[in-house]
């Protein structure tokens, strides 16, 4: 999504905001069609199959301290975005069951952020503790917080 730096950092911020939160953590139950094998476990047909997101978001041996908030481990040495990276956040499902609007979310995700951090400036409230902690349920949610949003003045240019 683009070549600028400031580009490249906010694609980061997004899937990191998406692989920390993985605010759907379970997705919507699938049935198997078929007796399946997989890594030694054998599973009937019909069985209810869930995928836990969360937890493959938050798989040390995939994302090294899966607990801190980090846009740069999308970010390679040149500060490019890592594609394969970006590419393991599961966030829309997996497989043939994948979502089909995954690319125009991820784009309308980077589009209304961009337009945000143009227009608006963000300051929380001082009298909070701000916290990385959600509410689980069946999806996540951030505990209850405040934020102060202000128009970005325009800045003219003389000739």
């Amino acid at each position: 999504q683009g070549d600028s730096k400031r580009e490249r950092k906010l694609s980061a911020f997004i899937y990191e905001t998406l692989r920390y939160t993985s605010f759907v953590p379970i997705t919507i139950p699938h049935a198997t069609t078929d007796d399946v094998e997989l890594e030694g476990f054998h599973i009937p047909k019909g069985t209810v199959v869930f995928i836990n997101q969360w937890s493959v978001n938050h798989d040390r041996g995939k994302w090294p301290d899966p607990q801190r908030f980090d846009p740069a481990r999308f970010l390679d040495a040149q500060q490019r975005l890592d594609r394969d990276r970006a590419g393991s956040v599961m966030i829309f499902s997996a497989g043939q069951r994948r979502c089909i609007g995954d690319q125009l979310s991820k784009l309308q995700l980077f589009l209304f952020t961009a337009i945000l951090l143009h227009q608006c400036s963000f300051h929380a409230n001082p009298a909070e503790d701000l916290t990385m902690d959600c509410i689980h349920g069946l999806a996540l949610k951030p505990r209850p917080f405040t934020v102060t949003v202000r128009q970005r003045q325009p800045v003219l240019i003389q000739p």
